[in-house]
């Protein structure tokens, strides 16, 4: 094999296409709208090899700040890792994870990574331990108190889609436990999987991302400059026969009472490496902070 290695190589027009092929050929995911608006994020590092111009293997390490127990601090999350079928088993991967946390190492406190269990092998390889993570859910009064004033966002219309911005790029963390900021990331949710669940609640002031499903919410991240109670969101967003809410963030904001936290048992599960700074608290990454 001829290879060459590069690194943060998205300067390239030519390379970044390559990369967002790569991403869509691999993970199903098309990045070209996301780069189009845009809200591509340079710190989103890739670590690739290449044959001639053709990618066939990289290690993307997304470099972002979190607000844990108080404080901010840099983290360094891993992603779009793969290899091209015909050029597997030959460690390439492993080369590219270990120039990811070579360069990662001086300035980030920690890494964390999703992946499925079939990956466990080479994620502990490399220092990953996979962990647990936990969401809140809560019993819901119903839908007799609901009141107007919830606007679903059109992310399709360019105005709408900056609105989302100005939110996003001034928000307070959802949560002073486990928090993460990362504006351009969370557009990437915005235009793509959540694009159909984020509302505009104007008398608070905030946006909230969430599905009704089966009887209950999904709450996936809730935006503004202050987090309010939850008690004060539910009316905008309540219906009849609402049962249950599952929120995807830490609630500590929220003034929850009754509560309970169960595991998300999850194929593609979380992996830590290093120190942990919130110890053996149940904790959830953000929803819209997964990359």
């Amino acid at each position: 094999m001829n290879l060459t290695y590069r690194e943060n190589y998205c300067d390239d027009e030519g390379l970044k296409r390559q990369l967002i092929g790569f991403i869509k050929d691999l993970f199903n995911l098309d990045l070209t709208y996301w780069n189009e608006t845009g809200f591509w994020d340079t710190n989103f590092r890739p670590f690739a090899f290449f044959e001639d111009r053709r990618l066939i293997a990289n290690v993307s390490v997304y470099s972002m700040d979190m607000t844990i127990l108080g404080e901010r601090c840099r983290v360094a999350q891993f992603a779009s890792v793969g290899t091209l079928e015909e050029y597997r088993r030959r460690g390439l991967s492993a080369e590219l994870t270990k120039r990811a946390m070579d360069w990662a190492d001086p300035d980030h406190e920690f890494y964390f990574l999703f992946a499925d269990l079939e990956a466990y092998p080479f994620y502990a390889s490399c220092g990953f331990r996979r962990a647990c993570e936990h969401k809140v859910r809560i019993t819901l009064p119903g839908g007799d108190h609901c009141r107007p004033g919830a606007e679903k966002l059109t992310v399709q219309r360019k105005d709408r889609r900056e609105l989302l911005s100005s939110f996003v790029s001034e928000r307070a963390s959802v949560s002073n436990i486990l928090g993460i900021h990362t504006d351009k990331l969370f557009m990437l949710w915005g235009l793509y999987m959540l694009k159909d669940s984020i509302y505009h609640i104007s008398d608070l002031d905030i946006l909230v991302l969430y599905k009704r499903d089966n009887g209950g919410l999904t709450i996936f991240d809730i935006v503004g400059r202050e987090v309010p109670p939850f008690a004060e969101i539910y009316p905008y967003i309540c219906a009849k026969g609402d049962e249950w809410a599952e929120f995807l963030f830490m609630t500590d904001k929220l003034n929850l009472d009754d509560h309970e936290t169960t595991e998300i048992e999850v194929d593609n599960g979380i992996h830590l490496h290093g120190v942990w700074p919130l110890g053996d608290r149940r904790f959830i990454i953000p929803f819209t902070g997964q990359s």
